[in-house]
């Protein structure tokens, strides 16, 4: 198996943003470019996550490096990892632009040939070059073309390369450097009302199929066009050139660059007043009610300022020395996150990024005065800007800068105005993209003051944007349900999102943190036709971030009865599902109530079935999507409200309550008991199944409890007889609680084994509901008595490995065990969606045979992970993303080079944390091989790391891990639309990797066997209670384990009965050994050849007879065996 948790591969490209503002760029970029752009090679994880950039520093001195120090100044490694990666990510373009420097020249040379066309009648001028061009001019669609409106072309007044190719900060864009090359349309081809009713646009469009026309007559040699709409902005076409295909499709997807033919106006052709988002310059609009226009105006102002925008970063650059490095880090960061200029990814990407720098850095604050300092590093601006963007409301406190006396109306955008140009530089976002922007800012920053998380990684490193893991519910609906409500004017899907957001937001309230409707990218089209818009006809996708507190509440109180105007509105909405009801405290109020009892249906699903039924005409059926109740139906005793999230466990946790009230009601007891712990997982709310009255449908697990009694001196000092006096307790409990009502059976156990220290007694007790519970004595003393006997102060007859086994067992069982069981059910209280996710982990890992390899308490440790360590996102609202960013988790952990550290209450220092990567490292060194200690997992109450992962998981096993959670995180990526209907893939084993398969039979067909001999028989609660918690199958596992576990290595599934054993030979016990007396498997010779060079005085070499050893097998198996496949 692989045991290298992290490989790489090379990367062929990186797509960082290249945004555009008209003809615009950011003041710089980074790129990489396949076939050796790179100084140096990047590399990129198959899961998207950009390679980390390694460092020379000893991991003992990352480990001191790895935190900021006062919160704007990088520490030493973060600061060098920065400086290695934007080193790493500058490409060379002498050596491979050669093609596109050629390409563009001809270009320019093409267009300044263009004959001038005359004006025209727009209808005429449309016949004319139809007539002579087989060029569809891309005019806006769904608006008329006025027949006052005149159409001409006359030769640019400036062709230029703009942006980042010019200042050698170029990005990749899907593999290609994009190189924008920007045409000037002459001021005399406009008149002083264009701005309105797209007249302007129309003009636009005419002239841009003119230069395609051109281009296309000139037949421009190794070039191929098309059209395409710049940031996904119906209203800007531009012109897309690429290296001609002659044949073979493959070309364009590995060209190295790609040209945008761009335009752009005057600054002057139109008064800055006309197009301020108070306007109105729609006719048809205005005619409604003179509303604003505030998009379609932001999209002709940014081309008139476009020229200007570029001079304000230049100026911004000279300012300050660090802004360009600043704008990278916020490209790359933007990247991961998967936002960006165009409004299919939020509106806000490099561009607006570097501009609300610059501007910040001269305007913003009060009286005037800059929010950030020229003086700032790269780090200090990319951090300032976050904390600007997570703490600054700009839909409920718009900023204006320039323009004191502007008063911009209330929008449900934000609203970042330039007052100097007119132009509301995040006119692109919409209030959900920018309320994404905003958690995405939120996570950064909390994962810069966690000192926990690897900030490079979250920061520069993981990808974030997966729909799934992102995001905890995803529903998608057609567009044409809802076709008579979409604006005749605006893009069709933007429209749809817009009236989804607002629906879905108060119908959802606080259950929901964000709803993000996703708007489709545009494609490019060939220039002969006309745009395609079959994206936006298919439909649309929302997603949601939930509340954990709120988004299981069955509940909704509405308006009062009283508010007669909120009351109506309420019943508009819900129809039917509103009704009036009154509640304990008195008060009469409007209401919702959502049973998920009978619909099998989450409430958030509940929900969104009804608003999409009432208010679109969308049926169950018509809508797919995707939330944890996929992944919740697979859970048994599992509900979809939260009443029901924990509810399973009611019975087992109110049976112990029970249960300590009648202990500690003894009397007779030699000394008082000072607490009983929980020490189980049935008591944490963890355990695959829960424990319920009545007949169990799963094999029975006893409920481990520990007992402590006050402290006394009489417990005596010698090892052995303190577990004598522990059987003497045990003992008389059972005869003081065998007398309750409440247990219904009880039997004392003796824990059999090869080493004295690790026999233990223990007290079963059955409770009439059908619950086991366990009793242990827990005695203080005992770990120092233990501790002594290691260091020859007292007496033991037991080998000093064996004292050094028994403590760390002693340790597990009796101290960290409870304190484990105890931190968990306070987090499950805390976060209800980490019970179910813990389950579902066990699940998972049952399902692939891992059960006696991966402790409850390791997987317990990785889902919490999860919750208290949520970054780079926000914490879990739903079952699906609590469980795939756990395994996102485990398919990029580096188990072997980095410690999984957690804080519970967020009481670890940073000595503390210092402490335990030292601690780590020391492991590391003395074990290089990861023969004990594989995975290392430290927390506030394991400060030593390895309570939970002492000599298991294995090192192969661990690989193993690594390997599933990646398959399952690439079944997730590549079949998003399929989990919903198939989610049992996830957890379906793969058998063909195993060299043999031991098949069982069924629990029952064996089980109900009766001895007929009277001295064989037992009382039948003695019998009911053994059978309950004795599987013969796991006996049977258990002395396969004993017999062959240093040659075989087992896997099973022990959550239910056991059917299927798989196993694997030990590659050293596979090959040849010399023959030895007290071999303990079954051997055969092996006979030397020839080409061996073997001779007859050499020792005779043997080799594991497997078919000799199955045999054995089945042979003690016996009837439980059905078959054994071998490969």
């Amino acid at each position: 198996m692989d045991t290298q948790p992290s490989k790489r591969q090379r990367l062929d490209h990186v797509s960082l943003e290249n945004d555009h503002q008209g003809t615009s760029t950011s003041s710089s970029a980074i790129t990489t470019t396949p076939n050796s752009d790179l100084k140096e090679p990047l590399l990129m994880h198959r899961n998207g996550n950009l390679a980390e950039p390694k460092s020379n520093i000893s991991r003992s001195s990352r480990y001191k490096a790895t935190t900021p120090l006062d919160g704007s100044v990088p520490a030493d490694l973060f600061k060098l990892q920065l400086d290695e990666l934007l080193g790493r990510l500058t490409p060379k373009y002498e050596t491979k632009m050669a093609k596109a420097d050629g390409a563009i020249h001809q270009l320019r040379t093409t267009i300044e040939a263009i004959p001038d066309q005359k004006a025209l009648p727009a209808s005429e001028a449309q016949k004319v070059f139809e007539k002579f061009s087989n060029i569809c001019i891309p005019f806006p669609r769904s608006v008329a073309l006025g027949s006052k409106v005149s159409l001409a072309y006359s030769k640019p007044t400036n062709i230029s390369v703009v942006g980042s190719y010019t200042r050698r900060t170029s990005v990749l864009r899907e593999g290609k450097v994009t190189i924008d090359l920007a045409m000037t349309m002459p001021s005399s081809l406009f008149h002083a009302k264009d701005y309105r009713d797209h007249r302007y646009f129309h003009k636009r469009a005419y002239y841009l199929a003119c230069i395609a026309a051109g281009i296309q007559k000139a037949q421009v040699p190794a070039l191929d066009i098309s059209f395409a709409y710049q940031d996904d902005n119906l209203l800007q076409p531009v012109i897309i050139a690429q290296p001609r295909l002659d044949g073979n499709p493959k070309i364009h997807s590995h060209s190295s660059w790609k040209i945008r033919i761009l335009l752009a106006a005057g600054d002057d052709i139109f008064p800055l007043e006309t197009t301020l988002p108070t306007k109105s310059c729609i006719k048809d609009t205005a005619a409604e009610g003179d509303s604003p226009t505030p998009r379609y105006n932001a999209t002709l102002r940014s081309e008139c300022c476009s020229s200007s925008y570029l001079k304000e970063l230049h100026r911004a650059t000279v300012r300050s020395s660090a802004f360009q490095n600043a704008c990278m880090l916020g490209a790359i960061w933007l990247r991961q996150r998967g936002l960006g200029s165009s409004m299919s990814t939020g509106g806000f990407g490099q561009f607006e990024w570097a501009a609300l720098i610059s501007i910040l850095m001269r305007d913003g604050g009060r009286a005037g005065r800059p929010i950030l300092s020229t003086g700032y590093s790269s780090y200090q601006l990319f951090k300032a800007t976050l904390q600007f963007l997570s703490s600054t409301d700009l839909i409920s406190s718009p900023m204006v800068i320039q323009s004191p006396n502007f008063k911009l109306p209330q929008s449900k955008n934000p609203m970042l105005f330039d007052g100097s140009r007119g132009m509301n530089v995040l006119y692109k976002m919409s209030s959900w993209s920018y309320q994404l922007l905003q958690n995405e800012a939120r996570n950064s920053l909390k994962a810069l003051n966690d000192p926990l998380a690897d900030h490079f990684r979250i920061l520069f490193i993981n990808k974030v944007e997966e729909p799934l893991k992102r995001f905890d519910y995803n529903f998608r609906i057609p567009l044409g349900k809802i076709a008579t409500k979409i604006s005749k004017f605006d893009d069709a899907v933007s429209d749809l999102a817009e009236i989804l957001h607002q629906k879905f937001s108060y119908g959802l309230g606080n259950r929901a943190t964000l709803v993000y409707p996703q708007i489709p990218n545009t494609s490019v089209w060939p220039v002969d036709s006309r745009a395609s818009h079959s994206n936006d006809r298919t439909g649309t996708s929302v997603d949601l971030l939930l509340d954990p507190e709120h988004c299981l509440r069955t509940v909704d109180r509405g308006p009062s009865i009283e508010d007669k105007n909120a009351a109506a509105d309420f019943r508009k909405f819900w129809g039917d599902k509103a009704e009036l009801r009154r509640f304990k405290d008195g008060t009469i109020m409007e209401s919702l109530i959502w049973d998920t009892s009978e619909s099998q249906q989450s409430v958030i699903g509940l929900i969104i079935n009804h608003i999409l039924r009432r208010h679109f005409s969308v049926t169950d059926q018509e809508s797919s999507g995707a939330d944890g109740e996929v992944l919740a139906k697979l859970l048994p005793q599992y509900g979809l409200s939260q009443s029901y999230v924990l509810g399973p466990f009611s019975t087992v946790k109110s049976s112990f309550e029970s249960l300590c009230k009648s202990i500690r009601a003894m009397e007779g007891l030699p000394l008082q008991i000072r607490q009983i712990f929980a020490a189980s997982a049935e008591l944490r709310y963890a355990s695959l199944y829960a424990p319920v009255a009545g007949k169990q449908t799963h094999p029975a697990k006893a409920v481990e409890c520990l007992i402590q009694f006050e402290g006394s001196t009489r417990w005596p000092d010698d090892l052995f007889a303190v577990q004598r006096t522990k059987i003497a307790f045990l003992l008389k409990i059972a005869d003081c609680i065998g007398k309750d009502d409440s247990i219904s059976a009880v039997r004392l156990r003796l824990e059999k084994s090869k080493r004295k220290l690790f026999e233990q007694s223990y007290l079963d007790l059955k409770t009439p509901d059908g619950i086991i519970f366990r009793l242990q004595i827990y005695h203080e003393h005992e770990l120092s008595m233990l501790e002594k006997a290691l260091n020859g102060r007292i007496p033991c007859p037991s080998p000093k490995e064996e004292i050094a086994l028994a403590i760390s067992t002693h340790k597990r069982k009796f101290i960290q065990r409870p304190a484990h069981t105890q931190a968990v059910t306070a987090l499950s209280t805390r976060f209800p969606i980490l019970s179910p996710t813990i389950r579902l982990l066990k699940k998972w890992r049952d399902s692939h045979l891992l059960s006696p390899h991966l402790p409850d308490e390791l997987l317990e440790l990785l889902a919490i992970r999860t919750f208290i360590h949520p970054y780079p996102w926000s914490t879990p609202g739903s079952l699906l993303s609590a469980f795939l960013r756990t395994l996102h988790f485990l398919a990029t952990w580096d188990w072997q080079s980095e410690p999984l550290i957690l804080d519970f209450n967020s009481e670890l220092t940073a000595p503390e944390i210092q402490s335990i990567r030292i601690r780590f490292d020391a492991w590391r060194k003395l074990d290089p091989g990861m023969n004990r200690v594989a995975m290392f997992v430290a927390s506030n109450l394991d400060r030593e790391g390895i309570a939970w992962t002492d000599r298991r998981p294995a090192k192969m096993i661990a690989s193993r891990l690594t390997n599933l959670a990646r398959a399952a995180c690439e079944l997730v990526t590549q079949d998003r639309g399929e989990l919903a209907l198939k989610p049992e893939a996830l957890f379906v084993p793969s058998m063909g990797e195993y060299d043999f398969l031991i098949h069982l039979k069924p629990l029952q067909d064996y089980l109900k066997k009766t001895s007929s001999f009277k001295n064989l028989q037992v009382e039948a609660a003695g019998r009911d209670l053994f059978n309950a918690i004795c599987d013969p199958r796991r006996l049977f596992v258990d002395e396969l384990q004993e017999l062959y576990g240093d040659d075989i290595v087992f896997f099973y599934n022990e959550s239910t009965a056991i059917t299927v054993i798989a196993g694997l030979w030990n590659p050293q016990t596979e090959g040849p050994r010399k023959w030895k007396v007290g071999l303990h498997y079954s051997t055969m010779p092996l006979l030397a050849t020839e080409e061996d060079g073997g001779g007859a005085e050499e020792e005779q070499q043997v080799i594991i007879n497997k078919a000799a050893v199955l045999h054995d097998i089945a042979r003690l198996g016996g009837d439980m065996i059905t078959k054994i496949d071998q490969k």
